[in-house]
């Protein structure tokens, strides 16, 4: 299994580095897991290096040498008051400030199968974590306490693992039934009815009985992808994709009205009001990344179908509140790729990455390459907007959040450098081949300004296989 793993994760690397874009998947790739079960010291995890703020350079391409890593795996998700991350085999959360490292239970991945375990949720209260987990031939929700008590969900949909109630004490769900969906004229290839169920957290915080609250129809669709890069994987779990979509969107607002993609591309969102347990008109215009401000009663998300088109209406910032169609465009000096809200400020981030041109592409020689990153600020009535980093073509920005003091906390992708300096020097075999995978950090910028600080470096380095 593992040699099968590296053989396809080279070929995958080529075609990446090549710009290959074909074909369709049904998942997103996830990283593998090893057997080996390490719990990180603080002092590890925790990094004193100081990033470039708003460089206006290209970086050097460094040479073929493995950069150091902390072997941490998977993707992350980071709230006001902690930080969830996966490590080889095993979830840890870690405490903010203090650093405290609490190992949530995680079964080993059975010998010669596939496990993932993505989609980290935090409950709006900070107190819950919820997660998918695969272990070869189920899907389940995983939902843990902040001492790393786990309760398991079983049966759920891959392509929308779950959501919070406003209150924190209700997860949300859906099922994927036998039952073929109403076909229509935008659901040309088919599809199914979806069952939404709720399971609430008892006050002593065992999970009561799953209650299903209806059912809606899912349009058919095809699924989007081939030829990413490592760093797009990367990218893709962090709530981002190549396409600009966040995955998994299903959100539970103040109105009791869930807000979620209808379909396997991410792309347009549907709405079930709760209490009457019925579908509602979806959003007639394609939108994607919605998230929900902190008090839970209106939306942000972005136009289009992908952010990189050209289309002078694609991009765009917009809002609106659950219980309506209407929506109000939020002006913005660059295209918007990924939107985030910040709970405790509730200013709204947004990314901004643009494509370059086939010659600076063919000077810097490089997948990832492709664009240009900068994260800005922006308050909710279009005011006070910032740009707040730009990372040059070698930096990609997700997972936007603040913590309990208003300190910005965010994910930092890197790109296919060290890959592609190994690749060009035939420095790259088998076995040393995760060591030159791309790495994503976690990264604080302080409230009052100052220099972005490596809070966990290389929190998703792939671990190193023998």
């Amino acid at each position: 299994m593992k040699h099968y793993l590296l053989s396809t994760l080279v070929l995958f690397s080529l075609f990446a580095l090549v710009g290959c874009a074909t074909g369709v998947e049904t998942e997103p790739m996830v990283e593998p897991v090893s057997e080996t079960v390490t719990e990180p010291s603080p002092e590890a995890a925790e990094e004193t290096a100081v990033l470039p703020h708003d460089p206006t350079e290209p970086a050097a391409l460094p040479g073929p040498e493995p950069p150091a890593h902390e072997m941490v795996d998977s993707l992350t998700a980071v709230a006001a008051e902690a930080i969830a991350y996966v490590q080889d085999e095993q979830l840890f959360i870690r405490s903010l400030p203090d650093g405290e490292i609490v190992p949530v239970h995680t079964e080993p991945c059975p010998e010669d199968s596939y496990c993932a375990l993505t989609y980290l949720k935090w409950s709006p209260d900070g107190q819950h974590l919820l997660y998918y987990y695969y272990d070869g031939s189920s899907k389940s929700l995983r939902v843990s306490d902040r001492q790393g008590h786990v309760q398991i969900i079983e049966d759920v949909a891959f392509s929308r693992p779950g959501g919070w109630s406003p209150d924190s004490r209700t997860i949300v769900y859906m099922k994927q039934t036998d039952t073929p969906a109403e076909v229509t004229e935008e659901s040309f290839m088919g599809g199914w009815v979806y069952d939404v169920w709720t399971v609430a957290i008892a006050a002593e915080g065992s999970l009561e009985t799953p209650e299903r609250v209806g059912s809606w129809n899912s349009p058919g669709d095809g699924c989007g992808g081939g030829g990413r890069s490592p760093s797009e994987v990367l990218y893709e779990n962090e709530g981002g994709t190549s396409y600009g979509y966040r995955m998994g969107v299903l959100e539970w607002s103040a109105q009791d009205i869930l807000l979620f993609n209808r379909n396997c591309t991410n792309i347009g969102i549907g709405r079930f009001d709760m209490t009457t347990g019925t579908e509602l008109p979806a959003f007639a215009q394609p939108l994607r990344n919605l998230v929900l401000n902190a008090s839970g009663d209106r939306w942000y998300a972005a136009t289009g179908y992908a952010w990189e088109r050209e289309d002078p209406e694609n991009n765009q910032l917009l809002t609106g509140t659950p219980d309506s169609l209407d929506v109000t465009v939020i002006p913005t000096s660059a295209k918007v790729e990924l939107v985030f809200v910040g709970p405790v400020s509730g200013s709204l981030y947004y990314t901004e990455r643009n494509q370059l041109t086939r010659e600076e592409v063919a000077e810097r020689g490089l997948y990832f390459g492709f664009f240009e990153a900068a994260l800005w600020r922006i308050q909710p009535d279009g005011s006070g907007e910032e740009r707040l980093l730009f990372g040059a073509e070698d930096h990609a920005y997700a997972g936007v959040t603040e913590t309990a003091v208003g300190d910005l906390l965010f994910v930092l992708v890197e790109n296919d450098r060290p890959l592609f300096a190994a690749a060009q020097e035939d420095a790259i075999s088998e076995a040393g081949l995760q060591a030159f995978m791309p790495q994503r950090h976690i990264v604080q910028l302080p409230a009052g300004g100052g220099e972005p600080q490596m809070v966990l470096s290389n929190a998703g380095q792939p671990a190193l296989l023998p």
